[in-house]
């Protein structure tokens, strides 16, 4: 009878139903005081249910009963930290560790512990035996890279001190660690472990060039840094001085100094789509500024209320907070404002200005507008592939409205906002009039999960897809990352990486930015997926290199698909062009021979040739 409780409240826990589970593990230990387990999976539930202090006193209880169970220790350490109990949360790992010592988790956690005491040596050590144990652990090398940035002990005496001194045995573990920091983003560490393993293999040659590499990218980063305060010290007034000096900042994890710099740049000119910088937001995620810059917004949306970019600023910072509602909002006062002045923008050939005397818009009497439903058209990618001009150019034609964002990114990176928050972006139509509308986020094309998503919710989209020579594509994509300041590897580092990572993984694109130059451009299996869920007459697939050879004839094949009238603009003008300089040969050879086999296979599924 006593155990009858605690199985219910595994059922019940099992089954999602966490209140429940709650009451029926309290109900089991009312009946039998002394049996640790019903404490554990007490605590367990009320873990789920982020009731900290609560599953605190739960585990506290279950370790007290029973000493020998690691995981209880463990699952208290994770409550202690949640309540930022750093002390305490170390010494529950700790314990967890003197009697399992194999579950890198265990490390890593008791890591982050210390790193929150400031006890970079022992930190160091932890994360160290993590990667030990599990050389892939999400984050760990971010986490490492920091502690070592951090201590200002000798490294061979910190590894010593804990007995993880390099040997021939070892030899190789900490010459990968070197490559994996390196990997991750994490330069300045990988060039203290090559410094300390070249002090016991002065002569290998591999080693020095590695290393002398990374000093080379570190000047590069202190000389780019440098010029960076300079230009802010001669145009303290400039916003996009500030943003390059945050961008530069944060490329070398001073995260502080960027979160201010780039909130400058906000506060000189709060008038510009910061919305799609996404590397400020980040940063000031990372240093918990959302607030702070959804004050400044506020401030600027009350002072300018017929502004644009501002609301979306502001509802970006909602979003970032999770607060979805209040975004919506903003989004959809920002959508009613565009879709006006769009629509009489369209039939009268001129954009609205504010009344004298009041400063606002003026609103038609009657003006029934209705919130879309479903978008008519979607340009789904790719990268780098001319989808900012085609978006711009098909904006102009009078029976389309655009949303208030080309890329909104939602079937790829941000579906867990909801679809609410998606439509909020779409401009209100007129009843009884035909206009259509779509959007422009080329993250979709290789989005693994966004032909389903798609299809689930709107199945009878039009789906247009722009290629590019993929070579072309690759060398475009590093350029337009490198002017952004998302990327600070050279062109021919981003490729080895690559080829390496993918051919060890085969989840071959990877979040957000930088990356994935190569892995975008295997075009055929981006198709072959959307082909499984839309057919043919559906997706309309264009050919980069003819669209910039004729724009016009493009556009047209496109409203054609899209059953709209030809229109003609004036002139086609690159909306998003790139500049660099020639690239190395070799190198262009290089990726040809990479893309190859990809291309062979696209040009024989599309039964077309595509000369790339």
């Amino acid at each position: 009878m006593d155990n009858d409780y605690h199985d219910l409240g595994n059922s019940l826990q099992e089954s999602g139903r966490f209140d429940e589970a709650v009451a029926a593990y309290k109900k089991a230990i009312e009946l039998n005081p002394n049996f640790s387990w019903s404490y554990h999976s007490l605590g367990d539930v009320l873990l789920k249910l982020e009731k900290w202090e609560e599953a605190v006193a739960a585990y506290k209880k279950a370790v007290e009963l029973n000493p020998d169970f690691s995981w209880s220790y463990h699952n208290l350490g994770d409550a202690l930290l949640k309540l930022r109990q750093w002390e305490q949360a170390a010494a529950a790992y700790r314990c967890e560790i003197a009697l399992n010592s194999d579950f890198a988790w265990s490390f890593c956690n008791l890591g982050d512990a210390l790193t929150k005491l400031k006890q970079w040596d022992e930190a160091i050590a932890t994360y160290l035996k993590a990667v030990e144990i599990e050389e892939d652990l999400p984050g760990i090398y971010e986490k490492f890279g920091y502690a070592l940035g951090q201590t200002e002990s000798d490294l061979n005496l910190v590894l010593e001190q804990y007995q993880l001194q390099i040997t021939p045995e070892n030899w190789e573990f900490y010459l990968q660690l070197g490559g994996n920091l390196v990997k991750y983003d994490r330069p300045k560490s990988a060039i203290i472990f090559y410094q300390l393993l070249l002090t016991y293999a002065p002569s290998c040659a591999e080693l020095s060039a590695e290393l002398e590499q990374l000093l080379q990218q570190q000047e590069k980063y202190v000389s780019a840094l440098a010029s960076s305060r300079a230009t802010v010290a001669q145009k303290p007034d400039d916003c996009w001085s500030y943003y390059n000096l945050g961008a530069v900042l944060s490329h070398q994890k001073y995260w502080e100094e960027a979160a201010a710099a780039f909130f400058q740049a906000i506060e000189i000119n709060p008038d510009l789509p910061w919305w799609f910088y996404y590397n400020l937001w980040e940063v000031f995620v990372r240093q918990n500024k959302l607030e702070e810059v959804e004050n400044l917004c506020r401030e600027v949306v009350a002072a300018k209320p017929e502004a644009f970019w501002p609301y979306l600023n502001l509802g970006e910072a909602l979003t970032r907070q999770d607060r979805i509602a209040e975004a919506i909002d903003f989004y959809r006062t920002v959508s009613y404002k565009q879709s006006f002045a769009s629509i009489l923008s369209k039939r009268t050939g001129k954009m609205p200005v504010p009344q004298a005397d009041t400063g606002k818009m003026p609103v038609p009497q009657n003006w029934n507008l209705k919130p879309v439903k479903v978008p008519n058209f979607i340009i789904i990618g790719s990268q780098r592939c001319g989808t900012t001009s085609l978006y711009t150019y098909l904006s102009q034609h009078p029976q389309i409205l655009t949303p208030i964002k080309k890329e909104m990114d939602f079937l790829s990176w941000h579906f867990e906002r909801g679809i609410d928050w998606y439509l909020a972006h779409f401009p209100p139509m007129p009843s009884g009039e035909q206009f259509v509308t779509g959007e422009a986020s080329p993250s979709y094309f290789d989005y693994r999960e966004a032909p389903e998503r798609l299809y689930s919710l709107f199945p009878e989209a039009k789906l247009i897809v722009l290629l590019r020579n993929p070579v072309d594509r690759a060398i475009s994509h590093f350029y337009r990352l490198r002017e952004l300041n998302w990327e600070g590897r050279s062109l021919d580092r981003v490729i080895s990486d690559e080829i390496e990572r993918l051919n060890h993984n085969p989840e071959y694109i990877i979040g957000e930015e930088p990356g994935n130059y190569l892995a975008r451009g295997r075009y055929i299996e981006f198709i072959k997926n959307w082909r499984t869920f839309f057919p043919r007459e559906q997706l309309l697939i264009l050919k980069s290199e003819d669209f910039y050879a004729g724009a016009a004839t493009t556009v047209k094949q496109v409203l054609e698909f899209l059953d709209l009238p030809e229109y003609q603009l004036s002139e086609y003008q690159n909306a998003n062009p790139g500049s660099y300089e020639p690239v190395n040969q070799s190198i262009r050879d290089w990726l040809r021979d990479y893309f190859r086999p990809y291309n062979q296979q696209l040009e024989e599924y599309l039964g077309r040739k595509l000369d790339w």
